[in-house]
């Protein structure tokens, strides 16, 4: 086995897929990154942990093909330091030694053999479909952050994926807040075209190539995608191209993501997800107005003085002042005035300010609205230009 690979190119796939090997080794080649030639011109490079598998295809030039498994971490430690050039492989078969040449630098690494590197789950063509992978991009960074991170395991530790008759919904809760974001993209039939031959031949619709949020077909899913995994999906998927479009199957209790240049594979979560819609009120009776920059900066400036245990600070509104505050006995206190369009009698609520700032980061919107039925009702975020986007926040009984 002999190819070579830009080092640029290589060190990228090295990082996404060595974010998936083993930590915890139970079988040695969990902690190998499996390395295998596609054709004369791309090498695909494989990590898991048998919970998560990542792969990633990489332009190269392959002499002679093959397959080994490497160390994953010490391989990415050995290439990041390489000068920026051509990186060449050579393995012998019979050895499983390789050896790493750059420039004037030469490394020799042992390897495993690829026989005894674990079978993955494939997308099978009739339970796969394809949807915009910036619709599902966005999903993800606007929910994964609300799922729980002290049990990974339950179904409160993963993003609820769903879709239906052309809509996609994901939402992400730990219990005391809730995020939320729907999509209704538009069904993409393919278009049958005769070719030169008099073959019919399928292509997609002008909607799908003009970049309109569609699916591939109407299909339904329900599925609890683990957040570590959504984490791991953002960090691959192409965020320069706006029109890609990613593939998705789930299989044998197992769902997978598909790009041009990335593979995802992960096992879902079992269980049945909370009834969200209930959870949002009906109506409000108070709402607020204000400029997401300028309450985000007074928030995280508030929170310094707030306790480290609790987090909490406390909003009063009344007329076209919000004052927010907070108090930590023996260490300090803060307060900051927010300029807010208010409607509604003056109201005080205490909340966790970590979830506060959480929800504005994820934001794009300059102007937010803030909905709210009492001091012990939840509370509704929502961008003034985000309709499809809401998010839950349970307040907290303050003393």
């Amino acid at each position: 086995m002999h190819f070579a690979i830009q080092k640029e190119a290589l060190v990228k796939a090295l990082r996404d897929v060595s974010n998936a090997i083993a930590t915890r080794v139970v079988q040695p080649i969990l902690s190998n990154v499996l390395v295998e030639s596609v054709d004369s011109v791309t090498m695909r490079f494989t990590g898991t942990d048998l919970d998560l598998t990542i792969r990633a295809l990489c332009p190269a030039v392959v002499y002679n093909t093959g397959s080994i498994t490497l160390p994953g971490k010490k391989l990415l430690e050995v290439v990041s330091k390489l000068p920026n050039d051509l990186v060449t492989f050579q393995v012998n078969m019979e050895t499983m030694e390789t050896t790493v040449t750059c420039v004037k630098s030469k490394f020799t690494l042992t390897g495993l053999t690829a026989d005894d590197y674990p079978r993955l789950a494939e997308n099978k063509t009739g339970d796969a479909f394809k949807m915009p992978a910036d619709v599902l991009r966005r999903a993800i960074v606007q929910t994964s952050f609300a799922a729980a991170t002290y049990d990974l395991s339950s179904i409160l530790g993963g993003v609820y994926l769903f879709v239906h008759d052309g809509v996609f919904e994901a939402t992400a809760t730990d219990g005391s807040r809730l995020a939320h974001r729907r999509e209704e993209l538009t069904i993409s039939t393919a278009v049958v075209r005769k070719t030169e031959d008099g073959l019919e031949a399928e292509g997609e619709s002008e909607a799908a190539k003009t970049g309109t949020a569609t699916m591939e077909r109407p299909v339904g899913l329900k599925a609890i995608v683990p957040a570590r995994a959504c984490t791991e999906l953002l960090k691959v998927m192409d965020a320069k191209d706006p029109a890609a479009r990613l593939r998705l199957a789930v299989v044998d209790g197992q769902i997978t993501f598909e790009t041009d240049h990335h593979y995802l594979c992960t096992r879902l979560i079992g269980g049945e997800y909370p009834r969200y819609h209930e959870l949002f009120p009906g109506d409000y009776t108070h709402l607020a107005r204000f400029k997401r920059d300028e309450m985000l900066s007074a928030v995280e400036r508030v929170a310094v003085m707030s306790d480290e245990r609790t987090n909490l600070v406390k909003f009063h509104f009344e007329g076209d002042i919000l004052q927010i505050s907070s108090n930590t006995p023996d260490v300090g206190r803060a307060q900051e005035e927010v300029s807010v369009e208010f409607e509604g009698t003056s109201l005080d609520i205490a909340v966790n300010v970590r979830y506060v700032v959480d929800v504005l980061h994820k934001l794009s919107s300059t102007e937010v609205r803030l909905e709210m039925t009492g001091a012990l009702k939840p509370l509704i975020f929502k961008g003034e230009s985000e309709e499809n986007y809401k998010y839950l926040l349970m307040p907290v009984q303050a003393r």
